[in-house]
C-alpha cells in the first residue's frame, strides 16, 4: 500500500498545531482564573541554609499569605536574633504544633526532631545527626511559626529560649525554586513555537502533494510513424 506524498507530514502538523493551540490556550486560561503572583528576584545572605541555598546564590521571591505558610516552606522573614533586616529561614511548625527535640535519644536510628509525636523526616539536612544544636520543647502558638536554618549546626533559630516561635505576619515572602509567572511566560512561548512547527510542517506537506500532482514531462517525443507509401516505394527495387 503506497502513501501520497507529505501525508505524514500532514498528520504531524496537525498534531502540533492541535498540541500548541492546546498548551497556548490552557496557559491563556489558567492565568486568567488564577493569575500567578509576581515575584522578585535576590540572592542568599549567610550560610544558614546550606547545603539548600549558599551565600550568594540566586533566588525567587512570591508574596505568601502568613495564613497558608505550610511546614517546609523556606521564607524570608523578619527576625529576632539577626541583625539583617530579614533572613532566610525554614517553617518547622506553624501555630498549634508541638515540636520537640532531646540531643540524647535517638529515633529509628537517627537523631530527628519530634513534630506532633512523629519523627520529622528531613532530607534537606546536611548534618542528619545533628537536627539541632540544644534540646527544646515548644508548642507553637496560633498565629506563629516555628523557623530554624538547614545549617543548624551554624545558625540560629526558634529552637534557642532567648528566640521562641516567630509571628506569621514578620514572613514577607516565599522562597521558590522557579516562580509560577515565569513558567507561564516559558509556557506560552513553547506553545507558541509548537504552532509554528506545525504551520511550517503543513505548508512543506502541501507543497510535496502539489508537486506530486504535477503531470511528468516525457524524456524524448515519440517517432512519428512512417507512411506506407514512402516505406513501400524504399523496399521495391529499382530496375
Amino acid at each position: 500500500m503506497t502513501h501520497r506524498p507529505g501525508r505524514r507530514r500532514g498528520i504531524a502538523a496537525i498534531v502540533l498545531l492541535v498540541l500548541g493551540a492546546v498548551i497556548l490556550g490552557g496557559v491563556t486560561v489558567a492565568k486568567a482564573v488564577n493569575p500567578p503572583a509576581r515575584y522578585s528576584e535576590g540572592r542568599a545572605a549567610g550560610w544558614q541554609m546550606a547545603p539548600t541555598y549558599t551565600d550568594g546564590e540566586s533566588i525567587y521571591l512570591e508574596p505568601v499569605d502568613p495564613g497558608k505558610l505550610r511546614r517546609g516552606d523556606v521564607v524570608l522573614a523578619s527576625v529576632p536574633w539577626s541583625l539583617e533586616k530579614t533572613q532566610m529561614n525554614r517553617v518547622i511548625a506553624v501555630g498549634g504544633d508541638h515540636v520537640r527535640y532531646r540531643p540524647s535519644s535517638k529515633t529509628s536510628g537517627q537523631y530527628r526532631l519530634v513534630l506532633n509525636g512523629d519523627p520529622l523526616d528531613e532530607p534537606y539536612l546536611e548534618q542528619w545527626k545533628n537536627p539541632s544544636a540544644v534540646a527544646f520543647d515548644v508548642k507553637v502558638p496560633e498565629g506563629s511559626v516555628f523557623l530554624m536554618a538547614d545549617n543548624r549546626m551554624n545558625s540560629d533559630g526558634s529552637q534557642y529560649a532567648n528566640n521562641g516561635p516567630v509571628p506569621a505576619a514578620n514572613v514577607s515572602a516565599k522562597v521558590v525554586m522557579y516562580p509560577m509567572a515565569k513558567l507561564a511566560v516559558w509556557g506560552q512561548v513553547a506553545g507558541g513555537l509548537v504552532l509554528v512547527a506545525g504551520a511550517v510542517l503543513a505548508f512543506v506537506s502541501r507543497r510535496a502533494r502539489r508537486r506530486a500532482g504535477a503531470p511528468v514531462a516525457a524524456d524524448a517525443a515519440p517517432a512519428e510513424p512512417v507512411a506506407a507509401g514512402a516505406a513501400g516505394e524504399h523496399a521495391v527495387a529499382q530496375p
